[in-house]
Order: C-alpha cells, then structure tokens, then sequence
C-alpha cells in the first residue's frame, strides 16, 4: 500500500497519534529484534549455566515458589 510520508507529517497530531499506536498495535511482539542489553544477559545466563549446570532450578520448581509467595 502506497504512503506519502511529507503528507503523514502534516496531519494533526491526534490523527498522527492515532495511526501511530494503530501500526504499533499491528506488530507481533515475536517480530520484534532482541535489544543488545537482552542479548547480552541472555548470554551471560548462558555462560553461568555452562558453568555449573546443576545449579538451576526446574521450571516446575519455580512456579510452585511464585505460587506460594505471590498467590499467582
């Protein structure tokens, strides 16, 4: 679909708000890249777990945790 950028600027600022969370709204959060600073904790989990493997705690483990001090 064909947009004129120079005439989506000129439109008032509530329609411009509007179309804006419009195609924000539109976009799949899976689409979106990993910011840096995700990656980068993500990498470094990664090396901690490499590290020493047995130190983690199985999902199921930490559910029951959540559920019992926050009532999830």
């Amino acid at each position: 679909m064909p947009y004129n950028e120079e005439e989506l600027l000129k439109l008032p600022l509530e329609e411009k708000i509007r179309l804006a969370e419009a195609i924000w709204e539109s976009i799949d959060e899976d689409e979106l890249p990993a910011a840096e600073h995700e990656i980068q904790i993500a990498r470094e989990r990664y090396e901690m777990y490499l590290k020493n493997p047995e130190a983690g705690i199985p999902w199921e483990e930490v559910k029951k945790q959540l559920f019992a001090k926050y009532g999830l």
